[in-house]
Order: structure tokens, then sequence, then C-alpha cells
């Protein structure tokens, strides 16, 4: 079930795919540093922890991304970073 899901996230992402790095969408390097952790499964409590900074600061960062990017929500981020900007030039 969850891998319809995913797909079904996929599918509607295609307009907002772009090769690049997320400073290209205009993401600062924190920004793009997070959505690399959400990217990978970890909560804001262990992206906190790992980036020294407060849970507040993760989420609020997160939501900045999910706004600059126009998506809804971290599973979109994490498809979004694997469909796009893993398997594109940054990393």
């Amino acid at each position: 079930m969850r891998a319809a899901a995913v797909e079904g996230v996929a599918e509607k992402l295609p307009g907002l795919l772009k090769e690049g790095s997320g400073a290209e969408r205009g993401l600062t390097e924190r920004e793009d540093e997070i959505m690399h952790l959400v990217a990978e499964g970890l909560n804001n409590r262990e992206i906190a922890c790992r980036l020294y900074l407060s849970e507040g600061r993760v989420r609020n960062a997160i939501s900045a991304i999910l706004e600059k990017l126009s998506l809804r929500d971290r599973t979109q981020l994490a498809v979004y970073y694997h469909t796009s900007i893993k398997t594109g030039s940054a990393r």
C-alpha cells in the first residue's frame, strides 16, 4: 500500500522536477541539508541532534522547504528528493 502511495506522489511531481541542487530552487544550504536528512528517513529530533539545531528550527525549515517546492508533506519531499535531486546532479 505504501509503495502505491509513493507511486501516486511520484506521478504528480513531474511538473515540479528539475535537475540540480536544492539551491537552484531557492533553498538555502541548510534547507538542502535538512531535505537530504528527511529523505533519508530521519525524524525532526534526529535531524536536530545531527545538525545541532532545535527541533523547532528543523520544523520551521521543513515548512519553508515544503512551501518553496510546493509540496504537501515530508513524504512528497522524500519522493521529490529521490526522483529529482538524488538521481539528478546534486548528491
